[in-house]
């Protein structure tokens, strides 16, 4: 006979497990005094960002990453804690993590996990202050796109010298 009590744990535990394989970055957060309207209010924020959160108890989250082999974040789990899952730009998640923080005292950032590496509060915040993707990528796009639009420009220029030069030997002639 299967307990509703340890069905329910260990289902728990697999869905965590799931989803600290399936993210990019993992962050914990204290939320203790946090108000039903702020808890809402960060997930709205962390969604459009594309992470959640996910609350749980902390025995459940502590045997999730001894499951997931996931070491150096257990320390953090005292008291009311919550995990943010990124899964995708590590920057916009921590921007609005940071953001939502100094808006409100009763959001504490913990630390976090990015790439088998523990990340301490003050790494977080330096991630925020980085660029997002999109941005890097069109500053890229910029680098690469400024000598080649310096090539045709002079190029452009050399011709247009060269039809003017064309065009007044022709006057010339006539």
């Amino acid at each position: 006979m299967i307990k509703v009590g340890s069905f329910f744990r260990k289902s728990v535990i697999e869905g965590l497990k799931e989803d600290i394989r399936k993210c990019e970055s993992l962050f914990v957060i204290q939320y203790s005094k946090l108000s039903s309207i702020d808890m809402t209010t960060l997930r709205n924020s962390l969604k459009v960002a594309k992470s959640r959160v996910i609350v749980a108890k902390n025995t459940l989250v502590r045997r999730a990453f001894q499951d997931a082999q996931v070491t150096g974040l257990d320390t953090l789990l005292e008291g009311q804690v919550a995990l943010v899952f990124g899964e995708k730009d590590i920057a916009a998640t921590t921007k609005a993590l940071t953001k939502f923080a100094k808006g409100n005292q009763n959001l504490v950032l913990k630390g976090g996990l990015y790439n088998n590496r523990t990340l301490n509060t003050k790494d977080i915040e330096n991630i925020s202050n980085l660029p997002s993707k999109e941005t890097l990528r069109a500053q890229v796009v910029g680098a690469l796109q400024a000598p080649l639009a310096g090539l045709v420009f002079t190029l452009k220029g050399s011709l247009n010298k060269l039809v003017i030069v064309l065009n007044q030997i022709k006057e010339k002639k006539q």
